[in-house]
């Protein structure tokens, strides 16, 4: 379409079955059959194509663009309550610089939303376009739609500017480029400037419009369009085409402006006045001539007019002035600032605040609730370590190293079994053995050391990022000026980062140091581990036999109880596997879910707080309930502890029996099989401790991997909001500069101009508008 003004031209999106998509959502991840929801899965395949479906400048087929887009938008609320927000991959071909670009994936709800806002704004900046200007109806309706395009894009600005401002927030990460606040915000002002025009334009429609209010809309006009070149400047997808055509416009309107104020001020008898006016407006004119490159033919057409008006005027007005009234021509900086006055603001569609008119998924679990029950299936999980397994492992190895610090059951297989292998041992080489020996222990070496590797870079990267940030920010000041540059500095700014990575970087070095001294102990204990590795035959050769040796009935007695006392620890051992795998079965046997499930539909209206986010805590009440199923096994834990307690107590009294026999008795060839087989059980408790060690090692490093993958966002969110707030401070501080180079034109009672309607681009019937109407639309 052949116009003086720009329209955005909608996007394109690949299509998608979005209702399939959502159907295998729902069948992998929710607790329902996707095929309940087949109406609604078919409704949102059709409604997102006939999005899709929508082309440029098709905006009189009854309203449907608009109608879909709305609802489309209306719709995506309810499923973003429903579903995970990123649960469906969309894509999305960018058209604003120079052709389809793309297609850019992403999966978020949340930008399919942004581009659904997007699309309405292009929609009604093409239905601006394509209303008729030769009515006061179609330029009412002009305006209104141009309006309704920059509260469309003042929508996205909103949402991005609260989504910075948070925290954490992984969106920044995956929104599209063409999302870039620059642009949209050229866009927007775009719009304003446009949405004014069509004010000024139906202004200079009435023939009894007064110069001065013409002369300020023309002013705000061109300021409007200042703005959105600012943008369009700083912006990566605004192209020439565009920023030339916004440039004209800009000096357009600040030219009609000052030639506006000219004739008010020759009415007002102030020659001098007059010619400074027509001055400034000839210069800029000039100015808006120098960027007609690639700029529409009509919009030229509309200046060269402009400059024929302003040069004949001001020849006329300076002859006039030399010849006869003799008057001082002031200069820019003196004349009485025009003040500017906008008509137009930023409108948001009334359909963004209602509700769809079809309800969907009705009967469908918001997926908060799974994700809950995720969550507090993991929190019982991680009750049951800490409740249950990591206390058992606990209690047993204080057990063993009870054992262990008494000899035991070192002393009395030497004298019971001088040359058998002790079953105790057999078991310990049978569990190293399973557990992959001490191979398994150097690869888990090797393992977390991978771990930490990857730590150090986590920590180079926040380090760089914070770096990279500092230099930016001190090239930056050096060339603005710390009076201008008035931000706060790195330290200051990034001061609760900074602290992070240094607290990072002080536990990974406490971790190296913890690291080494694991090292040093496998390394003691390696010997042991290659007999344990062995087998049998490594067993045998290790372990000397002792000569058989007759016990006194009072000794012999005292080994008979000390080992039925330690045949009561291991039955308390094998108890306490079997109650492992019964609280594995309970656990998994006793699903929160349904529990969940069955409060939500009691008192789901409790669930959401008044912005609609779902409230954590609502559920807290039911998991306190829950995890009382386990008290039970609380108490049988409890009893074990207690068992053990006794029987330590019981053994070392015994054990401290046998000693005093066992003194008067030994020899030296039972003293060598004693110290082997008592190494053998050190070094068996030494591997539990290291593979402890490991395992603790392994979640710290990946604990510290996640935590650390969090402050490398903060600090790529950080720096990105420093270089936004770079580029806006440095806007700003360029903006002011080129306010203060801008003349400041006089406002003088008006009186109408008879060439009024050589002033007006474009403009082809005159309409009626009541002055005393304060400038509003009937």
């Amino acid at each position: 379409m052949n116009s003086n003004l720009l329209y955005i031209p909608l996007k394109q999106s690949r299509p998608i079955d979005f209702g399939n998509e959502l159907r295998q959502v729902i069948t992998n991840n929710y607790f329902q059959p996707a095929s309940s929801f087949d109406s609604d899965l078919n409704y949102l395949t059709q409604l997102r194509n006939n999005v899709t479906d929508i082309k440029d400048l098709q905006t009189n087929s009854n309203g449907k663009s608009e109608s879909y887009l709305l609802e489309y938008f209306q719709i995506l609320g309810p499923i973003q309550r429903k579903f995970s927000d990123d649960c469906v991959e969309f894509a999305w071909y960018d058209t604003l610089a120079y052709g389809p670009q793309g297609p850019f994936a992403y999966r978020s709800l949340k930008v399919e939303k942004l581009n659904s806002v997007f699309q309405l704004g292009c929609l009604y900046s093409q239905m601006a376009i394509v209303e008729s200007r030769h009515t006061d109806l179609g330029l009412k309706k002009s305006c209104h739609n141009f309006q309704l395009s920059s509260g469309c894009f003042q929508y996205i600005l909103d949402f991005l500017e609260k989504e910075l401002s948070i925290t954490n927030n992984p969106l920044f990460l995956q929104i599209p480029k063409n999302f870039q606040i620059e642009t949209i915000r050229c866009l927007k002002y775009l719009m304003l400037a446009q949405a004014q025009e069509i004010i000024w334009q139906k202004a200079i429609n009435n023939a009894s419009m007064k110069d001065s209010v013409i002369a300020r809309l023309s002013l705000q006009t061109s300021e409007y369009y200042s703005q959105a070149l600012i943008y369009g400047d700083a912006s990566d997808l605004i192209k020439l085409e565009w920023i030339n055509h916004i440039k004209v416009k800009k000096f357009h309107f600040l030219a009609a402006a000052h030639l506006r104020a000219s004739t008010i001020a020759a009415d007002a008898l102030q020659y001098g006045e007059q010619v400074a006016h027509l001055r400034v407006a000839s210069s800029t004119i000039d100015q808006a001539l120098k960027n007609k490159k690639y700029v529409n033919p009509l919009v030229l057409e509309d200046l060269s007019g402009l400059a024929d008006v302003i040069k004949t005027r001001l020849r006329t007005a300076e002859k006039d002035n030399d010849l006869v009234y003799l008057k001082i021509v002031p200069p820019e900086s003196d004349l009485k600032p025009i003040i500017s006055v906008s008509m137009v603001k930023s409108v948001e569609p009334e359909q963004f605040n209602k509700n769809p008119h079809r309800e969907i998924f009705k009967e469908l679990l918001p997926y908060v609730i799974i994700n809950v029950a995720q969550a507090l299936r993991e929190r019982q999980d991680d009750f049951i370590r800490t409740r249950f397994l990591e206390p058992i492992q606990s209690l047993n190895t204080i057990f063993t190293k009870f054992l262990n610090e008494r000899g035991l059951p070192a002393s009395i297989d030497s004298l019971q079994q001088p040359e058998n292998i002790p079953d105790s041992i057999i078991h310990h080489s049978k569990e190293i053995l399973n557990n992959g020996g001490y191979e398994f222990i150097d690869r888990s070496f090797q393992e977390i050391q991978n771990l930490k590797t990857e730590c150090d870079h986590l920590l180079k990267e926040c380090q760089n990022r914070i770096a990279l940030d500092r230099t930016e920010d001190d090239m930056l000041r050096n060339k603005q000026g710390s009076v201008r540059w008035t931000r706060a500095t790195t330290d200051e700014a990034a001061s609760e980062i900074i602290t992070k990575t240094s607290k990072m970087n002080q536990y990974l070095e406490q971790a190296s140091k913890g690291d080494e001294s694991i090292v040093q102990k496998y390394c003691n204990i390696k010997p042991i581990l290659e007999v344990y590795s062995g087998g049998y035959d490594a067993l045998t050769k290790y372990i000397p036999n002792s000569s058989y040796l007759k016990l006194p009935d009072n000794l012999l007695n005292i080994v008979i109880e000390l080992r039925s006392c330690l045949s009561q620890g291991s039955a308390i051992e094998t108890e306490r596997q079997n109650f492992i795998q019964e609280l594995e079965i309970k656990s998994r046997d006793n699903n929160i879910l349904p529990k969940l499930i069955k409060e939500y539909n009691t008192h789901s209206i409790d669930a959401f707080n008044e912005d609609g986010d779902f409230q954590p805590q609502f559920f807290e009440p039911v998991y306190e309930k829950h995890i009382k199923i386990f008290n039970s096994d609380l108490q049988k834990l409890e009893n074990s502890k207690e068992a053990q307690v006794k029987l330590e107590q019981e053994i070392g009294t015994i054990n401290d029996r046998f000693r005093r026999e066992f003194n008067h008795v030994r020899n030296a060839s039972q003293e060598k099989r004693q110290s082997a087989l008592q190494q053998l059980e050190h070094g068996f408790e030494k591997f539990l401790e290291i593979v402890t060690n490991l395992n603790e090692g392994s979640k710290f490093y990946m604990n510290f991997i996640e935590k650390g993958t969090n402050v490398l966002r903060e600090c790529e969110e950080y720096l990105y909001k420093r270089r936004i707030e770079s580029r806006d401070l440095e806007l700003a501080i360029n903006n002011s500069f080129q306010q203060q180079q801008q003349q400041q034109p006089i406002e003088i009672p008006p009186k109408k101009d008879e060439h009024e309607h050589l002033v007006s681009p474009r403009t082809s019937k005159p309409g009626i508008w009541n002055p005393n109407s304060d400038i509003k639309f009937s």
